[in-house]
Protein backbone atom coordinates (compact mmCIF):
# COMPACT_ATOMS: atom_id res chain seq x y z
CA UNK A 1 0.00 0.00 0.00
CA UNK A 2 1.63 3.68 -1.07
CA UNK A 3 1.15 5.07 2.55
CA UNK A 4 1.64 8.45 1.35
CA UNK A 5 -2.16 7.95 0.33
CA UNK A 6 -3.40 7.72 3.62
CA UNK A 7 -3.57 11.14 3.61
CA UNK A 8 -6.61 11.05 1.73
CA UNK A 9 -8.58 8.36 4.55
CA UNK A 10 -10.03 11.41 6.44
CA UNK A 11 -10.91 13.35 3.95
CA UNK A 12 -14.84 13.55 2.23
CA UNK A 13 -16.16 10.72 0.38
CA UNK A 14 -16.18 12.71 -3.09
CA UNK A 15 -11.69 12.37 -2.74
CA UNK A 16 -12.12 8.28 -2.70
CA UNK A 17 -12.31 8.34 -6.68
CA UNK A 18 -8.34 10.07 -6.06
CA UNK A 19 -7.52 7.96 -3.19
CA UNK A 20 -8.92 4.47 -5.36
CA UNK A 21 -6.59 5.80 -8.41
CA UNK A 22 -3.75 5.69 -6.02
CA UNK A 23 -5.07 2.44 -4.42
CA UNK A 24 -4.85 0.31 -7.45
CA UNK A 25 -1.16 1.01 -8.96
CA UNK A 26 -0.31 0.37 -5.34
CA UNK A 27 -2.25 -2.31 -4.27
CA UNK A 28 -1.04 -4.22 -7.84
CA UNK A 29 2.56 -3.88 -6.01
CA UNK A 30 1.27 -4.86 -2.65
CA UNK A 31 -0.05 -8.14 -4.16
CA UNK A 32 3.23 -8.61 -5.52
CA UNK A 33 4.57 -8.67 -2.00
CA UNK A 34 8.53 -8.07 -1.36
CA UNK A 35 8.94 -5.63 0.51
CA UNK A 36 7.03 -3.11 1.92
CA UNK A 37 6.78 0.70 0.36
CA UNK A 38 8.35 2.41 3.24
CA UNK A 39 11.33 0.26 2.90
CA UNK A 40 11.29 -0.19 -1.02
CA UNK A 41 12.37 3.85 -0.52
CA UNK A 42 14.80 3.05 1.39
CA UNK A 43 16.58 0.37 -0.70
CA UNK A 44 15.92 0.94 -4.01
CA UNK A 45 19.23 1.49 -5.97
CA UNK A 46 19.87 4.75 -8.17
CA UNK A 47 18.53 3.12 -11.31
CA UNK A 48 15.38 2.19 -9.61
CA UNK A 49 15.22 5.84 -8.62
CA UNK A 50 15.20 7.19 -12.14
CA UNK A 51 12.79 5.03 -12.90
CA UNK A 52 10.19 6.42 -10.43
CA UNK A 53 10.89 9.81 -11.81
CA UNK A 54 7.23 11.87 -11.48
CA UNK A 55 6.67 13.37 -13.79
CA UNK A 56 9.03 11.00 -16.53
CA UNK A 57 11.27 13.23 -18.30
CA UNK A 58 10.15 12.52 -22.37
CA UNK A 59 12.44 14.00 -24.94
CA UNK A 60 12.18 13.25 -28.83
CA UNK A 61 15.51 13.03 -30.19
CA UNK A 62 15.54 12.23 -34.52
CA UNK A 63 13.07 9.56 -34.97
CA UNK A 64 13.38 8.27 -31.48
CA UNK A 65 10.98 9.20 -28.18
CA UNK A 66 13.00 8.43 -25.05
CA UNK A 67 10.45 8.04 -21.55
CA UNK A 68 12.46 8.12 -18.56
CA UNK A 69 10.49 7.80 -15.63
CA UNK A 70 6.87 7.04 -13.57
CA UNK A 71 3.38 6.54 -15.05
CA UNK A 72 0.95 8.94 -14.07
CA UNK A 73 -1.39 11.55 -15.41
CA UNK A 74 1.41 14.13 -14.93
CA UNK A 75 3.40 11.89 -16.67
CA UNK A 76 1.08 11.46 -19.29
CA UNK A 77 1.08 14.88 -19.87
CA UNK A 78 4.44 15.56 -20.47
CA UNK A 79 4.27 12.28 -23.03
CA UNK A 80 1.04 14.07 -24.73
CA UNK A 81 3.17 17.67 -24.95
CA UNK A 82 6.38 15.86 -26.31
CA UNK A 83 4.73 13.55 -28.77
CA UNK A 84 2.23 16.39 -29.97
CA UNK A 85 1.94 16.62 -33.88
CA UNK A 86 4.06 13.65 -34.91
CA UNK A 87 2.92 11.62 -37.12
CA UNK A 88 3.18 7.67 -38.03
CA UNK A 89 6.38 7.13 -39.71
CA UNK A 90 7.90 9.68 -38.50
CA UNK A 91 8.84 7.97 -35.06
CA UNK A 92 10.23 4.10 -35.45
CA UNK A 93 11.10 3.24 -31.87
CA UNK A 94 10.14 4.84 -28.09
CA UNK A 95 12.89 3.83 -25.60
CA UNK A 96 11.69 2.93 -22.23
CA UNK A 97 13.15 3.58 -18.83
CA UNK A 98 10.44 3.10 -16.05
CA UNK A 99 9.79 1.31 -13.10
CA UNK A 100 5.48 1.66 -14.13
CA UNK A 101 2.73 3.27 -11.91
CA UNK A 102 -0.99 4.04 -12.64
CA UNK A 103 -2.56 1.41 -15.18
CA UNK A 104 -4.75 4.07 -16.96
CA UNK A 105 -1.79 6.43 -17.61
CA UNK A 106 0.17 3.33 -18.83
CA UNK A 107 -2.25 2.12 -21.35
CA UNK A 108 -2.32 5.83 -22.43
CA UNK A 109 1.27 5.37 -23.50
CA UNK A 110 0.99 2.30 -25.30
CA UNK A 111 -2.01 3.23 -27.33
CA UNK A 112 -0.20 6.10 -28.73
CA UNK A 113 3.02 3.01 -29.39
CA UNK A 114 0.15 0.73 -30.88
CA UNK A 115 -1.07 3.56 -33.45
CA UNK A 116 2.50 4.68 -34.49
CA UNK A 117 3.81 0.57 -35.27
CA UNK A 118 7.07 1.58 -33.12
CA UNK A 119 9.54 -0.89 -31.74
CA UNK A 120 9.75 -0.70 -27.67
CA UNK A 121 13.36 -0.61 -26.67
CA UNK A 122 13.77 -1.14 -22.90
CA UNK A 123 16.72 0.55 -21.31
CA UNK A 124 17.62 -0.60 -17.82
CA UNK A 125 14.34 -1.23 -16.84
CA UNK A 126 10.64 -1.65 -17.83
CA UNK A 127 8.34 -2.94 -14.98
CA UNK A 128 4.99 -3.11 -13.52
CA UNK A 129 2.18 -0.61 -16.15
CA UNK A 130 5.71 -0.51 -18.27
CA UNK A 131 5.56 -4.54 -19.21
CA UNK A 132 1.43 -4.76 -18.44
CA UNK A 133 1.19 -2.42 -21.45
CA UNK A 134 3.87 -0.47 -23.14
CA UNK A 135 6.20 -3.55 -23.82
CA UNK A 136 3.79 -5.61 -25.40
CA UNK A 137 2.06 -2.61 -27.89
CA UNK A 138 5.20 -2.39 -29.83
CA UNK A 139 5.81 -3.47 -33.15
CA UNK A 140 8.94 -5.30 -32.05
CA UNK A 141 10.87 -5.26 -28.38
CA UNK A 142 14.16 -4.94 -28.07
CA UNK A 143 15.78 -5.64 -24.85
CA UNK A 144 19.37 -3.53 -23.77
CA UNK A 145 22.15 -5.71 -22.22
CA UNK A 146 21.47 -5.97 -18.64
CA UNK A 147 18.13 -4.40 -18.95
CA UNK A 148 15.19 -6.11 -17.83
CA UNK A 149 11.39 -6.62 -18.31
CA UNK A 150 9.29 -7.79 -14.70
CA UNK A 151 5.69 -8.26 -13.91
CA UNK A 152 3.89 -7.88 -10.81
CA UNK A 153 0.57 -8.22 -11.45
CA UNK A 154 -2.20 -6.17 -13.42
CA UNK A 155 -6.30 -4.95 -13.33
CA UNK A 156 -7.11 -8.69 -13.69
CA UNK A 157 -5.53 -9.89 -10.73
CA UNK A 158 -8.09 -9.16 -8.03
CA UNK A 159 -10.45 -11.24 -9.89
CA UNK A 160 -7.74 -14.23 -10.77
CA UNK A 161 -7.37 -13.90 -6.87
CA UNK A 162 -10.46 -14.15 -5.09
CA UNK A 163 -11.12 -17.32 -7.65
CA UNK A 164 -8.06 -18.84 -6.22
CA UNK A 165 -8.80 -17.89 -2.51
CA UNK A 166 -12.65 -19.05 -3.06
CA UNK A 167 -14.51 -15.67 -2.22
CA UNK A 168 -16.26 -12.92 -3.66
CA UNK A 169 -14.56 -9.89 -5.48
CA UNK A 170 -15.35 -7.85 -3.02
CA UNK A 171 -14.28 -9.66 -0.43
CA UNK A 172 -10.77 -9.66 -2.10
CA UNK A 173 -11.25 -6.25 -2.32
CA UNK A 174 -11.63 -6.06 1.45
CA UNK A 175 -8.06 -6.64 1.47
CA UNK A 176 -6.61 -3.21 0.32
CA UNK A 177 -9.63 -1.10 2.17
CA UNK A 178 -7.33 0.69 4.56
CA UNK A 179 -8.02 -0.71 8.12
CA UNK A 180 -7.79 3.54 9.54
CA UNK A 181 -11.42 3.80 7.86
CA UNK A 182 -14.57 3.10 9.49
CA UNK A 183 -16.92 -0.05 8.91
CA UNK A 184 -18.98 2.72 7.20
CA UNK A 185 -16.14 4.52 5.17
CA UNK A 186 -14.86 0.85 4.17
CA UNK A 187 -18.26 0.16 2.81
CA UNK A 188 -18.32 3.64 0.48
CA UNK A 189 -14.53 3.14 -0.12
CA UNK A 190 -14.72 -0.96 -1.60
CA UNK A 191 -18.25 0.36 -3.34
CA UNK A 192 -16.42 2.52 -5.39
CA UNK A 193 -13.69 0.56 -5.98
CA UNK A 194 -15.65 -1.89 -7.41
CA UNK A 195 -17.29 0.57 -9.72
CA UNK A 196 -13.91 1.65 -10.63
CA UNK A 197 -12.36 -1.54 -11.34
CA UNK A 198 -15.30 -2.60 -13.69
CA UNK A 199 -14.58 0.46 -16.03
CA UNK A 200 -10.96 0.29 -16.00
CA UNK A 201 -10.38 -3.77 -15.81
CA UNK A 202 -13.13 -3.11 -19.13
CA UNK A 203 -10.41 -0.97 -20.81
CA UNK A 204 -7.54 -3.45 -19.60
CA UNK A 205 -9.64 -6.11 -21.16
CA UNK A 206 -10.17 -4.39 -24.26
CA UNK A 207 -6.61 -2.67 -24.58
CA UNK A 208 -5.44 -6.61 -24.43
CA UNK A 209 -8.34 -7.29 -27.40
CA UNK A 210 -7.08 -4.70 -29.76
CA UNK A 211 -3.19 -6.29 -29.41
CA UNK A 212 -4.44 -9.58 -29.87
CA UNK A 213 -3.02 -11.23 -26.52
CA UNK A 214 -3.85 -13.03 -23.53
CA UNK A 215 -2.68 -11.29 -20.40
CA UNK A 216 -1.54 -13.91 -18.86
CA UNK A 217 2.28 -12.55 -19.04
CA UNK A 218 1.18 -9.77 -16.45
CA UNK A 219 -1.10 -11.30 -14.18
CA UNK A 220 -0.72 -15.53 -13.82
CA UNK A 221 2.03 -15.41 -10.57
CA UNK A 222 0.37 -12.68 -8.31
CA UNK A 223 -0.28 -13.76 -4.77
CA UNK A 224 1.43 -15.08 -1.74
CA UNK A 225 1.15 -18.49 -2.80
CA UNK A 226 2.87 -18.06 -5.86
CA UNK A 227 5.79 -15.95 -4.37
CA UNK A 228 6.52 -18.74 -2.05
CA UNK A 229 6.58 -21.30 -4.66
CA UNK A 230 9.13 -20.08 -7.05
CA UNK A 231 11.12 -18.11 -4.07
CA UNK A 232 10.12 -14.33 -4.73
CA UNK A 233 12.17 -13.06 -1.66
CA UNK A 234 14.09 -10.27 -2.31
CA UNK A 235 12.89 -9.92 -5.61
CA UNK A 236 10.59 -7.35 -7.62
CA UNK A 237 8.26 -9.67 -9.54
CA UNK A 238 8.63 -12.43 -12.21
CA UNK A 239 10.45 -12.16 -15.84
CA UNK A 240 10.34 -14.84 -18.77
CA UNK A 241 13.38 -16.04 -20.99
CA UNK A 242 12.82 -14.40 -24.77
CA UNK A 243 11.51 -18.06 -26.21
CA UNK A 244 8.76 -18.04 -23.56
CA UNK A 245 8.09 -14.53 -24.13
CA UNK A 246 7.24 -15.52 -27.80
CA UNK A 247 5.20 -18.50 -26.68
CA UNK A 248 3.05 -16.22 -24.45
CA UNK A 249 2.39 -13.60 -27.54
CA UNK A 250 5.19 -11.53 -26.82
CA UNK A 251 7.50 -11.94 -30.42
CA UNK A 252 9.87 -10.34 -32.13
CA UNK A 253 11.63 -9.78 -29.11
CA UNK A 254 15.51 -9.97 -28.85
CA UNK A 255 17.94 -9.34 -26.59
CA UNK A 256 21.30 -7.11 -27.15
CA UNK A 257 23.34 -8.47 -24.56
CA UNK A 258 25.75 -11.75 -24.59
CA UNK A 259 24.44 -14.97 -23.92
CA UNK A 260 20.77 -15.60 -23.27
CA UNK A 261 18.85 -12.89 -21.72
CA UNK A 262 17.60 -14.92 -18.65
CA UNK A 263 21.06 -16.46 -17.64
CA UNK A 264 23.31 -13.12 -18.35
CA UNK A 265 21.24 -9.85 -17.67
CA UNK A 266 22.41 -8.57 -14.36
CA UNK A 267 19.00 -6.41 -13.98
CA UNK A 268 16.73 -10.03 -14.61
CA UNK A 269 19.41 -12.06 -11.99
CA UNK A 270 19.06 -9.07 -9.92
CA UNK A 271 14.76 -8.57 -9.56
CA UNK A 272 13.28 -11.10 -11.18
CA UNK A 273 12.12 -14.91 -10.88
CA UNK A 274 12.11 -16.63 -13.70
CA UNK A 275 9.01 -18.84 -14.80
CA UNK A 276 8.11 -20.43 -18.02
CA UNK A 277 5.25 -20.14 -20.29
CA UNK A 278 4.33 -23.55 -19.73
CA UNK A 279 4.20 -22.73 -15.49
CA UNK A 280 2.22 -19.31 -16.25
CA UNK A 281 -0.70 -20.56 -18.38
CA UNK A 282 -0.95 -23.33 -15.66
CA UNK A 283 -1.36 -20.89 -13.26
CA UNK A 284 -4.22 -19.69 -14.93
CA UNK A 285 -6.50 -22.77 -15.79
Amino acid sequence: MNFQALRLIARPRRRYRTYIAVTLAASICAVAGNVSPSAAAESNPPEIERAKAEPAEVRVLGDTVYYTGNMSKASSAAFDAAVAGIRRGQITRIVMYSGGGDTVAGRHVARWVKSMGVVVEVDTICFSSCADYVFPAGRARVIRADAFVGWHGNERQFAVLAARHGVSLEDELRRFAPKALSAEQQDAFLRELGETLKVTQKDEADFYAQLGLNDAFAVCAVGDEQEERFGFAGRKGWGFSIGDMALLGLTDTVYLGDGSYEKNSVGFLKYLVQISARECLALLK
